[in-house]
């Protein structure tokens, strides 16, 4: 989904997502008494957090698992083949069903924050946080909340008493009413330039 919009119409001031998304909820978000929790809520409900990293891998090679490794971690468990690693063949059947989920994990969170994001969906193209996750984002907010759209529900009823209303009155490619819709928010989105461009004398 990381161009979700651009098919609409080319517009080079278009909002990412993910940036939509944050702004939401931290908005509706309650400040508590505990501001590192409070952080650490935050980071889930964006799947930023560890946990919501691993969520969002989409793949792994071989070649960067291995490349995390120690040489003891690498034993027996890859075949090199024209220098390039690749699974050892019954790597599971000698080492124990989920070997192999389990040096990708170990290898994934030794990696810079940057290198984890080259193997990450972007925290948009998830509905959100994992059950788990859940379970301590509620208990933390006072929601029971299983998605965004119900937690930002939740929240929208106890600040305003409806929904939240979202609206940008220059919406441009239209990323921020479409983000707050996706929230459950009620959103509305206008732009004049989309107009313009329709009257004589503006191209």
């Amino acid at each position: 989904m990381g161009q979700t919009l651009t098919a609409l119409g080319k517009w080079w001031g278009r909002k990412p997502l993910v940036l939509v998304r944050a702004i939401i909820l931290g908005l509706l978000l309650p400040s508590t008494d505990d501001a590192a929790k409070d952080r650490e809520v935050f980071l889930k409900l964006m799947t930023m957090d560890d946990e919501g990293l691993w969520q969002r891998v989409k793949s792994i090679s071989p070649a960067a698992v291995y490349a995390q490794l120690t040489p003891r971690e690498r034993e027996g468990r890859f075949d090199v083949v024209n220098g390039k690693p690749r699974w050892a063949t019954g790597l599971e059947a000698k080492f124990g069903r989920g070997e192999k989920e389990h040096l990708t994990r170990r290898a994934f969170f030794r990696m810079s924050y940057d290198e984890k994001l080259k193997c990450c969906a972007r925290p948009e193209e998830l509905d959100g946080p994992s059950a788990q996750a859940w379970r301590s984002i509620n208990a933390h907010v006072g929601t029971h909340a299983s998605n965004l759209s119900e937690l930002v529900g939740e929240l929208g009823e106890r600040r305003f008493g409806h929904a939240p209303k979202v609206g940008d009155v220059f919406s441009g490619g239209g990323s921020i009413p479409f983000e707050a819709a996706r929230l459950g928010c009620q959103a509305y989105g206008c732009d004049l330039s989309r107009w313009l461009h329709c009257l004589p004398g503006h191209p």
